[in-house]
């Protein structure tokens, strides 16, 4: 059995589109093989390099993540704290005896503060071998007492400084103000007290009809560390930069700062043909800033693949990219060539045996299938092969569209009979219906009709169809004109429809009926829904 065979022996549109379809699958999957000697390459190359940036970004993120839900919870923790034991941001020595043990024992936090509305501020920092707090009154234009503290919370240094700082200001106090009641962090900005970048963790709760901020700094060392240590291969390279497209090169004079970003981050906009890292997030800036996928570009004459991934949902906050040389993935590659051809021929002879295997399968049943559609290119002969078959399970005669041929009157009752055929056929498998022949298969046209116009007719097809079926089933209904031995003939062609179809009487009552042979059978309520949960 071969397709050919088939084709020579089957007949009507759907049988030739399944045929074509097996033979365009097969010349389909010999051009896709030609092809696969040029793209498969990429593909693989891109694919490899693709699985071990994955791996290196989702440990990178691990890894932050890792950092920063403790410095969560831990700040949910003080926050309660603070709320028990009633301390205000003036309690220096009980904040001390409180945030110091944190502080020593959790080294991604480079700061702790709890501020109120009114202004004023508790600060408290690592300094050297000891502690350093910092305390503001409440108000505007209030100096600060710093004091310096020895590994024993002893107090041997104190003075004032006089500063326009005001923890309201700060998009630590701003973020949380925002969003009271949980958790929020900042995006990169430079630390009053440290001046270096980092990222604030915040919330906001209420102590006597006061808002009150409390907050943990985190500087960014630690994250830059951690994808440093996970950059793929010799070769590969992970960095930390921002979604405007900041990269941050720690301690690096030869650079010039950009006013725009945090102290530490470049714009690559400052430095074109720059450093690899920074023609990794130009080119990803001309992609369009993707979150997902690869990026192929060429830095000092190098092609590299680069992966770029949010560090958190903030788009516009940190981002980790992973770059790979093109080279590294060129040469995995050169040590699994067989495998490569291997694959090649078992798509070839997979495809060509299964293409087989379906054409001796559904042979008989592709014979026996029912014509469903017609073919416009070749009506007349189709509308003579399904006359010449009679009435069935998928085809039904009317005579007319609307006239009692017996009477000479319209009458309502023909338009329903064939109404009823419809409603069947959408509840069933679907099926044509022909208006213009007679019982025996005799085509009499709609000349009996007495339409104005073709227009009309078709007028009068859909107002019949969306007042007594609904209109929402039109999309499996299609009705045309055609001429057949000298009149023109109406052909309704059904699908099967998705859900339960109801035909509704001219006193508005509904009937479910479906097709059974060449009959049209109405359901009572108890066996329509029977049906309808086994069809539907």
């Amino acid at each position: 059995m071969t397709p050919l065979s088939l084709l020579r022996t089957s007949s009507g549109p759907i049988r030739s589109r399944l045929l074509r379809d097996l033979v365009l699958l097969v010349l389909l999957t010999v051009g896709l093989l030609v092809a696969i000697n040029i793209l498969l390459i990429n593909l693989i190359k891109e694919d490899l390099a693709e699985s071990r940036i994955d791996s290196a970004t989702a440990l990178v993120r691990d890894e932050v993540r890792g950092l920063l839900l403790p410095v969560e919870q831990q700040l949910l923790i003080v926050r309660d704290g603070l709320a028990t034991a009633g301390l205000t941001p003036a309690d220096e020595g009980a904040l001390n005896q409180r945030l110091v043990p944190i502080l020593a024992h959790m080294g991604q936090i480079a700061g702790a503060i709890d501020a109120s509305a009114d202004g004023a501020e508790y600060f408290l920092r690592r300094g050297g071998d000891g502690w350093l707090s910092r305390l503001r009154d409440p108000g505007m234009g209030q100096p600060m007492r710093l004091t310096r503290w020895d590994a024993e919370l002893r107090a041997p240094e104190t003075r004032e400084e006089v500063s326009d700082y005001d923890p309201r200001t700060r998009p630590w106090f701003s973020a949380a103000a925002d969003e009271p009641g949980g958790i929020v962090w900042t995006r990169p900005y430079v630390f009053e007290s440290l001046q270096v970048p980092g990222l604030t963790a915040s919330v906001g709760w209420m102590q006597s009809g006061q808002l009150r901020v409390t907050a943990f700094d985190v500087t960014i060392e630690t994250i830059v560390a951690s994808i440093e240590r996970h950059a793929v291969a010799a070769e590969g390279r992970g960095f930390l930069f921002s979604g405007a497209g900041g990269v941050y090169v720690p301690e690096d004079d030869s650079l010039p700062p950009d006013p725009d970003q945090a102290s530490g981050f470049f714009s690559v906009h400052l430095t074109p043909g720059g450093p690899l890292v920074f023609d990794a997030v130009s080119a990803w800036n001309l992609a369009s800033r993707p979150a997902q996928g690869l990026i192929r570009f060429t830095s000092s004459g190098v092609q590299w693949w680069g992966g770029f991934r949010p560090l958190t949902e903030d788009l516009a906050g940190g981002w980790a990219g992973v770059v790979l040389p093109v080279s590294e993935t060129l040469a995995i590659l050169r040590s699994r060539w067989h495998i490569v051809a291997l694959t090649v021929l078992g798509i070839l002879l997979a495809s060509l045996g299964m293409t087989t295997l379906l054409v001796r399968k559904y042979h008989r049943q592709l014979h026996d299938m029912p014509k469903l559609d017609i073919d416009r290119r070749r009506a007349a002969e189709d509308l003579r092969e399904l006359i010449a078959s009679g009435e069935g399970t998928h085809l039904e005669f009317k005579s007319t569209m609307r006239m009692n041929l017996h009477s000479k009157v319209m009458g309502r009752e023909i338009e329903m009979a064939w109404l009823k055929a419809v409603a069947a056929f959408l509840n069933s498998e679907g099926g044509i219906l022909l208006l213009g022949v007679s019982d025996d298969g005799t085509a009499l046209g709609l000349d009996a009709d007495k339409f104005e116009n073709e227009d009309k007719c078709r007028l009068h097809f859909k107002n019949l169809l969306n007042h007594h079926i609904g209109a929402e089933y039109a999309r499996f209904v299609r009705f045309d004109l055609y001429d057949l031995d000298g009149v023109r003939v109406g052909a309704v062609e059904c699908g099967r429809a998705d859900t339960p179809t109801f035909l509704h009487d001219d006193k508005n009552r509904e009937m479910f009926v479906i097709r059974n042979g060449p009959s049209n059978i109405e359901l009572s309520i108890s066996r329509a829904l029977k049906y309808i949960r086994s069809r539907f």
